[in-house]
């Protein structure tokens, strides 16, 4: 009996700290993703967009998926964000707020609309 006792206790302790902790997903998430925009169309621009993120000493070039940039990759902070295209004028933001928890960073989406040159 008692070593059915010791086992119900150890079950029911080990149970319990695994609730305290949280299981936590091999998902690599990214703090920001930007869909880069041309302004007079809406569209997608015809060129490849560039970007990068700051967050202090830490600066970062974006990655490319299409005419979304993705970057700040599992790093929480406050970002300044600039998006580049040939023949565009650049695009800034600033104090973009990227926070995390046990296990990943939440998400910011933004939308860049970029301005052809002329």
């Amino acid at each position: 009996m008692r070593l059915l006792t010791a086992l119900i206790a150890t079950l029911v302790t080990t149970a319990c700290a695994s609730q305290q902790s949280p299981i936590c997903t091999a998902l690599y998430a990214y703090g920001i993703t930007v869909t880069v925009l041309d302004a007079s169309t809406s569209e997608a621009p015809q060129v490849a967009p560039m970007g990068t993120v700051r967050d202090g000493n830490f600066s970062d070039s974006m990655t490319v998926m299409g005419n979304q940039l993705a970057g700040a990759g599992e790093r929480a902070g406050t970002y300044d964000v600039r998006v580049t295209a040939p023949g565009y004028t650049a695009w800034d933001t600033t104090g973009i707020v990227v926070t995390a928890d046990e296990c990943h960073v939440h998400g910011v989406s933004l939308t860049a609309t970029l301005q052809r040159q002329t």
